[in-house]
């Protein structure tokens, strides 16, 4: 994961994918609703993003990059394996979706690498979604 990125910028990261996964656009008041800031605060936050190469804007709305969809897809990553431990140690699963949501640390890849390991690589979260795959599992 990037450093110097908060929960916050990580989280416009993720509406951004969402919002542009079929193309262009992620319009700016669509992001701003799906984080619920106001369309400035949204601004703010793509800004940086641009700045440090993990969107680009376009005539119409912003998409990520190559870089910024490798984030993505390892802040996925994290959040699913981590879902999946917890509702195997138990969890109830919308617990363990909440939990792993509100982690605000980024993970190693290495000590993800080891999680999954250790979980022998399961290709679906709880809730039947894919888990990308990363560091050595391809």
């Amino acid at each position: 994961m990037k450093i110097g990125l908060s929960r916050r910028d990580y989280d416009c990261i993720a509406s951004v994918s969402t919002l542009s996964a079929g193309g262009w656009p992620a319009r700016v008041k669509d992001v701003a609703a799906r984080m619920h800031v106001s369309p400035p605060t949204a601004v703010e936050f793509l800004e940086k993003l641009k700045g440090v190469a993990l969107v680009e804007k376009g005539p119409s709305g912003y998409r990520l990059t190559k870089e910024g969809l490798a984030c993505s897809n390892e802040a996925t990553r994290a959040h699913r394996l981590l879902e999946t431990l917890l509702v195997r140690s138990g969890m109830p699963l919308e617990l363990a979706c909440r939990v792993s949501s509100s982690v605000g640390v980024p993970i190693a890849e290495e000590d993800l690498e080891k999680l999954c390991a250790n979980m022998q690589h399961p290709d679906t979260c709880p809730h039947g979604r894919p888990i990308p795959f990363g560091g050595s599992h391809v």
